[in-house]
């Protein structure tokens, strides 16, 4: 199951390459520019690099997280959701 799930994001990342690269791009952009914003120092840049690190992974991820739900919006599926008689699922905690 994993498997098929990566070979389909291959797929789709193979054929939309700008898709998977801007999230890459910016991760690395991120990781360069940051050093230059915060400063020279070994000792702080050492500190900070682990959180710096996940922070600019997240927001790389957030970048690709558009193509979730649009072959939905293109179908129509969402619409249908939206007008459908049950209300939307929701967590209640």
């Amino acid at each position: 199951m994993l498997a098929a799930v990566c070979m389909r994001e291959l797929r789709l990342a193979w054929r939309k390459p700008g898709d998977a690269l801007s999230g890459l791009f910016f991760f690395v952009l991120v990781g360069s520019l940051f050093p230059l914003a915060v400063g020279p120092d070994a000792s702080l840049l050492r500190l900070i690099a682990p959180g710096v690190i996940w922070v600019a992974a997240l927001l790389a991820i957030l970048l690709g997280q558009h193509r979730l739900f649009e072959q939905d919006l293109v179908d129509g599926t969402l619409d249908q959701w939206l007008l459908a008689p049950a209300p939307l699922p929701c967590s209640r905690a």
